[in-house]
């Protein structure tokens, strides 16, 4: 979400790009196009087509017009609306293009993962190796669920990313962990939870704190610099998207 803020921040603040020849040309193709549109049935599509028509008229058929037109397109268009719901759609997705519907994760998945701040550690200097990996929601949360075995023994590791970070000081300890069977553990850092439990014996099952600790440090690093650019990083809307959304905010005000 903090990164989809900052694209819109820049979106915001960018300066209007100036209408090439070519762009407008289409541009004034586009609107008579509009305008040329057989009426539709009903009495909505009859008017829309009437203010397609009316922009056609409006831009006049020259490139000056056809450049003030673009304008006050981009002016009109606004920012790129929110995907279907919006917070809805951060809670159900643990990245821009991993919905957490349980599907399986595939090595190169993992690594996009790791890329976007996720820790995804699957604890080899343990002797473990990826079993099956998950994306999945849990507590309404998104999150990857690994599970690693030795051969003999089994560990499973749960990673979520609170969309809402709770305020300082009320997380809790950074570190719990159960004394009960299965050996198990939870370690939080700042935006980051890592679940741990193993049927390991606990004197061997606690070996993974330090390596999860190191770990989760550093994915929180990663987030916290905020790249820019990164591969979850929403991708530019094209100008000409811009502008054909901005004239059809336009023509609708004449249906209003």
């Amino acid at each position: 979400m903090r990164r989809e803020r900052q694209y819109l921040e820049r979106l915001r603040d960018a300066p209007i790009p100036p209408a090439s020849q070519d762009l407008t040309a289409r541009l004034l193709a586009r609107t008579h196009e509009l305008a040329a549109q057989p009426p539709a049935p009903t009495q909505q599509g009859g008017t829309s087509r009437m203010a397609a028509r009316a922009l056609g008229l409006a831009a006049g058929g020259t490139m000056a017009a056809a450049g003030v037109l673009a304008v006050g397109a981009f002016t009109a268009a606004g920012d790129p609306a929110a995907g279907p719901g919006g917070t809805e759609a951060a809670f159900s997705h643990v990245s821009s293009q991993t919905p957490a519907d349980g599907r399986t994760l595939t090595a190169p998945q993992l690594a996009t993962l790791r890329s976007e701040g996720w820790a995804c550690p699957e604890l080899q200097a343990m002797g473990f190796h990826l079993e099956a990996a998950r994306a999945l929601v849990v507590d309404g949360q998104p999150a990857v669920e690994l599970r690693l075995t030795d051969g003999t023994h089994h560990a499973t590791i749960t990673e979520q990313h609170p969309v809402d970070h709770p305020p300082a000081g009320q997380q809790g300890a950074p570190l719990q962990v159960s004394g009960t069977s299965p050996w198990s553990a939870t370690y939080r850092a700042a935006g980051l939870t890592i679940s741990y439990r193993s049927d390991l014996p606990p004197e061997q099952a606690d070996d993974a704190l330090p390596i999860l600790e190191q770990l989760a440090d550093t994915a929180t690093e990663g987030v916290d610099a905020a790249v820019p650019e990164t591969p979850g990083s929403p991708a530019p809307e094209p100008l000409e998207a811009r502008l054909e959304r901005g004239i059809s905010k336009i023509a609708a005000m004449f249906t209003q």
